[in-house]
């Protein structure tokens, strides 16, 4: 499942290639917006944890055979969290215990509890189970580490209402074979993986299969292995038996050598911060049919590299900072820059890109900008009848020759022959109001779309309908609401 997800979603047969950028008033305004919205991300680094508490030295029942809503501690079920001595049967039982008993939470206390590569419990078998919380005094303080090569995911969950929080995970740098193994694996409804670490991850390092209103929040997540052989990334969210999420949030994460690749309707991805991502792209979002409505908003994608691409037989792909295929899309106040490639790429319809900011992208090619509206015939996707508001694209070298983004933005069609076959090849009906597209190496905008296709000035009343709708969206930050007020009282 998970390979064939990263075929589709990752792969370079539908990369964004193109991108643009803005201008450095709106920079400033957005660089601080971001920061003061992403102080989660900040802490995720730093490694504290507001509000975490100190769950992991309240009082806990010292009986193994505990009642339903008790705390227990899985000292008392012989784990020592030494960093030596095999812990993996305690938090087996502990974690078991709570279940039977319908429900409560396991505190995990200061050390480091060797996990065996085989996972806290059989392949296919959960160990967090539905109302149950595994909780521990800090990310700094309790630690779960893998004692070799995975050949399992560390920690399954599976249910409803249930967490983990407050914990790290070290996954030893260890890349295993086979794609799927993660650290934490997630299934079900309404739970919460939250102000967790999950250091040296080799593949992936969280794994959500459909379920609704669930969050992962707050984590820091740090790839160090070498190179970008795929499938490999920080967090991924994808389908269960063919049903996506709906109405999941990824927010105030900070991932270090991985992206995030996301699927579902109605989702949230905000506040995250991506680093050095290594292959595919910092924040990549799946297109239709699995995916409709996401907010994007908020989030940092900087110093995307250039990977290893097993989708292109092997060869190296530049990454850009975000791709954003998904029709009905909201991409607001995002910052891209110092990406191989690209800044921000849109290939779903209708989407509404507001007061984002891409500058210094196209580091390793020629040809790259700040925005991109794209095309997919072969998925039928594109950009067209897409809105851009107040957006920002530029290089902060202009006009010097160690510039490197060439464009401010860039609207690609796809070859005649696709169009004569019937398929979706071209972008028409892109909207541009207040954006500012100046200062780059080789120009403003490069189109290829036919004449007039960006400068149309109607919009759809459905159009006009989520718009009004945006402009109370407490979602977004005041000044993206303040773009939208002005766009539709102009």
């Amino acid at each position: 499942m998970v390979t064939k997800f990263v075929s589709r979603c990752m792969g370079r047969t539908h990369r964004l290639p193109f991108f643009v950028g803005c201008a450095a008033s709106v920079l400033v305004a957005l660089q601080t917006l971001a920061s003061g919205a992403g102080s989660a991300a900040t802490e995720s680094l730093t490694g504290n944890n507001p509000g975490a508490g100190n769950l992991a030295t309240t009082a806990s029942t010292a009986s193994p055979t505990p009642k339903k809503g008790d705390q227990v501690n899985v000292k008392t079920f012989g784990a020592v969290g030494d960093g030596v001595t095999n812990d993996t049967e305690a938090f087996s039982a502990a974690l078991k215990a709570l279940a039977d008993a319908g429900g409560g939470t396991c505190l995990v206390p200061k050390g480091t509890y060797l996990i065996s590569a085989s996972g806290i419990t059989p392949v296919n078998i959960a160990a967090v189970l539905s109302d149950v919380r595994l909780v521990g005094e800090g990310r700094r303080e309790s630690v779960l580490k893998v004692n070799g090569m995975p050949t399992n995911h560390l920690l399954r969950c599976d249910g409803d209402n249930w967490s983990v929080e407050n914990l790290t995970f070290d996954m030893g740098d260890y890349t295993p074979p086979k794609v799927g193994f993660a650290a934490i694996v997630c299934r079900g409804n309404n739970w919460r993986v939250a102000n967790c670490a999950i250091v040296k991850s080799g593949r992936w390092a969280i794994q959500a299969y459909g379920g609704s209103n669930w969050s992962i929040e707050g984590n820091y997540i740090s790839r160090t292995v070498p190179g970008a052989m795929p499938p490999a990334g920080a967090i991924l969210v994808t389908a269960q038996n063919g049903v996506c999420s709906s109405h999941g949030r990824v927010s105030d994460n900070v991932c270090e050598g991985g992206g995030i690749g996301f699927s579902g309707t109605d989702g949230i991805i905000a506040r995250n911060r991506v680093n050095r991502c290594g292959n595919g792209s910092g924040i990549f979002v799946q297109g239709s049919p699995t995916t409709r409505s996401p907010k994007i908003i908020g989030n940092i994608c900087t110093g995307g590299l250039s990977g290893h691409d097993g989708n292109l037989g092997g060869k190296w792909a530049s990454v850009t900072g975000f791709e954003i295929w998904a029709p009905e899309s909201v991409i607001c106040n995002n910052v891209a820059h110092d990406n191989d490639a690209g800044g921000i790429a849109v290939g779903g319809q209708n989407s509404i890109v507001i007061a984002n900011t891409a500058y210094n992208n196209g580091r390793a090619h020629a040809g790259f900008g700040g925005f991109a509206a794209r095309v997919n015939p072969h998925r039928g996707a594109s950009a067209s009848h897409s809105i851009f508001i107040g957006n920002s694209a530029y290089d902060t070298r202009y006009p010097s020759h160690n510039a490197t983004q060439d464009y401010g933005y860039l609207e690609q069609n796809a070859n005649r022959d696709l169009a004569n076959a019937g398929q979706a090849a071209e972008i028409t009906d892109i909207k541009h109001f207040g954006d500012d597209y100046n200062r780059n190496r080789v120009g403003p905008i490069k189109s290829r779309a036919p004449r007039g296709s960006a400068v149309a000035t109607q919009i759809s009343p459905e159009m006009k309908s989520k718009l009004n709708a945006l402009a109370e969206d407490a979602d977004l930050p005041d000044n993206a609401r303040r773009a939208v007020r002005k766009y539709l009282t102009r």
